[in-house]
């Protein structure tokens, strides 16, 4: 066994039983601070929430026609409130769908962009995904840099919640992925 030099007063152990009363208290309390620590998201918010709940909250329901492969992730509190959600229906119900939520659908972002564009000192590619990385994973979300896609901005509920819509072709219908960009007063009581 090395030769330890060993001091009377230990700020901390590094293995071994505690040798006295105190040490087994405090050893208690950081086993319960680090187990209260874990649990803090299940208590402020972070628990499952459902797509009817978080909605409401949001104050948006899905447009009033036929939807399908419906996907949904989202909270109305601690750390913030966020929504993501993807559905299928007819092209033209979600255009009207844009259009009740004061989206300007004749003027859509195309993605890819024609070319590479700077913000403050960062360039940005054309082909930068249009969601954050966690909302591209969630959706399962690939596109094709050879095809056109539209974005459309300024969609907003009764909260003032706002979202970035893209609408992926499927035939006859799109599939709308949105994520919300602002939340207004999402989770704001009173």
């Amino acid at each position: 066994m090395p030769n330890v030099k060993r001091s009377r007063r230990r700020s901390m152990r590094w293995c071994g039983r505690p040798e006295n009363n105190a040490e087994r208290r405090s050893g208690s309390a950081w086993l319960l601070i680090a187990l209260s620590a874990l649990s803090l998201p299940l208590v402020t918010g972070c628990a499952e929430e459902s797509r009817q709940e978080v909605m409401q909250a949001f104050q948006l329901d899905l447009p009033p026609c036929q939807t399908e492969k419906e996907t949904f992730s989202g909270q109305t509190s601690w750390p913030g409130p966020s929504l993501v959600l993807s559905f299928k229906a007819p092209k033209d119900c979600v255009n009207q769908y844009l259009k009740d939520h004061e989206a300007d659908v004749t003027n859509p972002i195309q993605w890819p962009g024609s070319a590479e564009s700077t913000m403050g000192d960062v360039k940005l590619s054309p082909t930068r995904p249009p969601f954050e990385d966690a909302s591209m994973k969630q959706f399962h979300l690939e596109l094709d840099p050879g095809k056109k896609y539209e974005i459309f901005t300024g969609f907003r509920t009764p909260k003032e919640a706002e979202f970035r819509v893209l609408l992926v072709p499927d035939g006859d219908d799109v599939t709308a992925y949105m994520e919300s960009t602002t939340t207004g007063d999402v989770g704001k009581k009173g």
